[in-house]
């Protein structure tokens, strides 16, 4: 299936159109609202949102469409007023945020949702958050950053934060589950999504 900006807004949030029926969708909830496809929902699948260096310099050989203003104004946007972003998760009827600007304080984040436990992690320099399940192998795992290095406590493995691989230690080679986070504007996740819960770096 093709999509295409149908230059419409529900919620002040973007509206896309399917080039095949001409349904209306929900960019934010991946569900359609109008047309012949109405109350279908689209499988999420994780994805990463980062800098152009940052991920030229793990995939020299990838080519992209240039939407430069846009990434401009994404950057600019951010490092003015990161409380305006969050990472976020939905599933069965729950939800739950983490604000950037809580995750600038505190950048790793062990915590649980919808029954999984999972780490939330974030790189300020490319304003990059990921989050992964914790759980390998049957066991738990609880990170934490060691010498600026992302480390858990059970095996003191070293991992690499962007693809969830463990990079030496015990688990070496082994890899997290990346799990289905959103990167969205606060307002919007709170409007789509008004019984969500947020994690808090104050507690």
């Amino acid at each position: 299936m093709n999509f295409a900006v149908s230059g419409m807004l529900w919620n002040r949030s973007l509206v896309m159109k399917d080039m095949e029926t001409g349904s209306l969708w929900s960019h934010l909830l991946g569900l359609c609202m109008r047309g012949p496809l109405e109350g279908a929902e689209l499988a999420l699948l994780p994805s990463m949102i980062t800098d152009w260096k940052t991920w030229l310099s793990r995939h020299p050989q990838t080519t992209a469409l240039n939407l430069s203003r846009t990434s401009t104004n994404y950057l600019s946007e951010f490092y003015k007023d990161p409380s305006k972003f969050g990472v976020a998760m939905a599933e069965g009827g729950e939800a739950r945020a983490w604000s950037f600007a809580d995750l600038i304080k505190q950048p790793v984040v062990n915590d649980a949702f919808a029954g999984k436990k999972i780490v939330v992690l974030f790189q300020k320099s490319s304003s990059t958050a990921l989050i992964f399940e914790r759980t390998l192998g049957g066991r738990t795992l609880t990170f934490g950053w060691v010498d600026g290095k992302l480390q858990d406590e059970q095996t003191h493995t070293l991992w690499d934060i962007a693809s969830g691989v463990a990079i030496s230690g015990e688990l070496m080679g082994q890899a997290l589950q990346p799990a289905l986070g959103i990167v969205s504007y606060a307002k919007a996740w709170r409007v789509f999504h008004p019984n969500s819960t947020y994690w808090n770096a104050n507690g």
